[in-house]
């Protein structure tokens, strides 16, 4: 089921093979969440802790679609960041930019606001790239952060470590990648979260 409902939320050009899915249930700094409903999964998450930073990425978190609305997503949020190894941590949600004209901006705007109901807040200025993980591109997106108590501004190094943390771990990316500091050009040096 958990499968499906990844086949159902996560848009192709955000989906990594259920090969490389089952290759990160093996890796100690991931985590793997499901809500389960008389015993039927109904909603993951999947995280990541990002090695030498405070971060962690919220990878992947989907709802069965017809579970959508009854607050069993954002109970799945706070049981992700309630875990020991999340806790204190920042966690970096990559969001769909609701910015750029897309048949499905409506739900790109629903999901960015479910995030910042639960105290998200957004990279500003930030538009962030998430590397190609299948054949197709993904589309422009914004980086959100969530902590419990979020500062108002962060360094840029501090965007830099986590955006060259999540690149490498998370996509096998260089971490001195041209994409990165594509997404860092004109921030200026204490970054706002709005």
């Amino acid at each position: 089921m958990l499968l499906r409902i990844y086949a159902e939320s996560i848009p192709p050009s955000e989906r990594k093979s259920a090969e490389q899915l089952a290759a990160m249930v093996a890796q100690p700094e991931y985590s793997f969440l499901a809500a389960v409903e008389n015993g039927t999964v109904v909603g993951f998450s999947i995280a990541a802790n990002l090695r030498d930073t405070e971060a962690a990425l919220l990878e992947y978190m989907a709802m069965a679609p017809h579970q959508r609305g009854r607050g069993i997503g954002a109970w799945l949020f706070r049981e992700t960041v309630a875990q020991p190894h999340l806790v204190g941590r920042f966690l970096l949600v990559e969001v769909d930019s609701d910015r750029t004209k897309s048949s499905d901006n409506a739900e790109r705007t629903r999901r960015k606001a479910f995030y910042r109901r639960l105290g998200a807040k957004e990279v500003d200025g930030l538009r962030y790239r998430m590397p190609r993980v299948s054949s197709a591109t993904p589309p422009p997106m914004e980086l959100l952060v969530f902590r419990e108590k979020l500062p108002a501004f962060i360094e840029k190094s501090c965007a830099r470590s986590w955006l060259q943390s999540c690149y490498a771990q998370v996509y096998g990316m260089p971490t001195e990648s041209p994409q990165i500091e594509a997404m860092l050009v004109g921030l200026p040096e204490r970054v706002a979260l709005v």
